[in-house]
């Protein structure tokens, strides 16, 4: 049985302690999560072997996934095989200190936070600890409450950081970026598709705005399909005047016309085994429409200069950047091409009508980029990510991809404090009773209850309790929405609560977020 010790050195049996809620399939209103919460992975380093068995207890019996290390030279070896989620950490370690481990993970995994497990007569290195960026403390001896709280109110933090890893598993995305990921429900409903449809061979249709991340969609299917082995074939049919798209795909013999002196596969047999996908495919012709049907119904290609039919076994996966709907009715696409292809529907929204997820795309993007690790850049200013969401994006990712490339280039410390935008904003209804035409009813309620929430949060001091009473929600209801639309209850307490009194009572209550 796992016992740990509260303040007074009492014994406290560790399964009595409620779980913490890490898995929970439904939310405080019982609503059905449409994709399950990843189980945060938690690396407790240290060298008192009861210390560790006690953690690894707690945490295993609160629902997370363990793993327990001796040292800082193990942990950074852990770091570097597996995806890590809270590192919880003792100061005093055998060989590097934890004082040093917390640095090398700040500038090598900066998104991954750290709870440092420190003596109350250690101050000196608990400062230095957080200076580097830890994310918390608890002072020896804790309650299972203390440690229990703090992971808590980590993790919430950390919380996009572990969607962006966990989605990254399941879709096996080391060839995507970010745009695969989302908090909205009906991107949600797409990567359902993506892996419903994966495993088949059925011909897919991606229709989205220019930005959207088809092409990412369109390499997820193919990855996590049984071809995915095989090679990802792709052409943008608007790029080419209709004789060379088909010479392109479809390839040609020696002779075939002028200047074909070598006999060349086309993409169409390149994509054997594999997938071909065909991008902007309403800028094709009718009679490419027509050939390109051909060979979606036998399965065989013809090179041209030849007539010998070769066999292909491949995927087919269509990308559009209108409705091709409409190009049927205007007599612009072949009503049988169209049923061919759209087997499968995917529509892609555009990055204004999923705003929830600008900061979850912010940092996977920081995550990955070169400059921001070489200029340690943390993230980006609460008056500049409000300009992020306000924004109506035309570009949709691909220019959140511009504008945050610019601002990283142009970044004079660890805080993006400007980004630069186009001239199209969103209105804000707060200052501006006529709203935009640009924007979308959804868009427009969701920016009136962000602004609600704010004047809310300034009435009450930042305090949970209050806010949500006087909202006439549950404190996880607003808790949610509070991470839905960006905001900070610190940024809205009083100055005189945010001091920190350096006594054992902050150090075990005060970090974790009383008041």
């Amino acid at each position: 049985m796992s016992t740990t010790t509260d303040e007074k050195g009492r014994s406290i049996n560790a399964k009595s302690v409620s779980p913490i809620s890490s898995a929970n399939p439904t939310d405080a209103e019982g609503e059905t999560a449409l994709v399950a919460k990843p189980i945060p992975h938690i690396l407790v380093v240290d060298d008192d072997e009861m210390i560790c068995q006690q953690l690894e207890r707690l945490y295993t019996h609160s629902r997370f996934s363990v793993t327990v290390v001796n040292s800082g030279e193990e942990a950074l070896k852990r770091l570097e095989k597996e995806d890590i989620d809270l590192v919880v950490t003792d100061l005093k370690l055998p060989g590097i200190s934890g004082v040093e481990l917390t640095k090398q993970i700040q500038e090598t995994y900066p998104d991954v936070p750290i709870i440092v497990v420190t003596g109350y007569a250690d101050i000196d290195n608990t400062v230095k600890v957080l200076k580097l960026g830890a994310s918390d403390f608890i002072v020896k001896p804790f309650s299972a409450a203390a440690i229990q709280g703090s992971t808590r109110i980590v993790l919430e933090k950390a919380q996009p950081f572990i969607e962006i890893r966990h989605l990254r598993r399941v879709l096996k995305d080391s060839h995507e970026f970010g745009g695969m990921l989302s908090r909205n429900p009906e991107m949600h409903r797409v990567f359902e598709i993506i892996r419903t449809v994966a495993s088949t061979d059925m011909t897919v249709l991606i229709e989205g705005e220019t930005g959207t991340g088809k092409e990412l969609v369109a390499r997820a299917i193919h990855y996590l399909s049984p071809k995915g082995k095989g090679p990802l074939i792709a052409i943008n049919c608007a790029g080419l005047p209709d004789t060379l798209l088909e010479s392109e795909l479809f390839g040609y013999e020696r002779g075939a016309f002028t200047g074909a002196d070598q006999p060349r596969a086309g993409k169409i047999e390149l994509a054997h085994g594999g997938t071909l996908f065909l991008d902007e495919i309403e800028s094709t012709s009718l009679s490419m429409q027509a050939k390109l049907l051909r060979v979606l119904e036998d399965r065989k290609v013809v090179r041209l200069g030849s007539n010998k039919a070769i066999p292909v076994d491949m995927r087919v996966i269509a990308a559009s950047n209108v409705a091709l709907e409409d190009l049927v009715e205007q007599g612009k696409m072949r009503s049988d091409f169209y049923f061919r292809i759209n087997v499968v529907p995917i529509r892609l929204l555009p990055l204004c009508q999923r705003r929830e997820d600008i900061p979850l795309l912010v940092q996977d993007f920081f995550r990955h980029h070169p400059v921001v690790k070489r200029k340690r850049i943390t993230g980006v200013s609460r008056p500049a990510m409000n300009r992020l969401i306000q924004y109506h994006w035309p570009g949709n990712i691909r220019e959140l991809q511009n504008v945050l490339e610019r601002a990283i280039v142009l970044a004079r410390g660890r805080i993006i404090e400007k980004v630069e935008l186009g001239t199209k904003r969103v209105s804000e209804p707060a200052n501006n009773d006529r709203v935009s035409t640009a924007v979308t009813l959804d868009a427009w309620l969701k920016e009136q209850e962000r602004q609600y929430l704010i004047r809310q949060l300034e009435a009450f001091g930042g305090k949970i309790g209050l806010t949500a009473r006087s909202c006439g929600v549950g404190i996880r209801t607003l808790s949610r929405k509070l991470r839905l639309y960006g905001l900070d209850k610190k940024a809205y307490q009083h100055k005189a609560s945010e001091t920190l009194i350096v006594t054992k009572s902050s150090f075990t209550e005060k970090r974790l977020g009383n008041s």
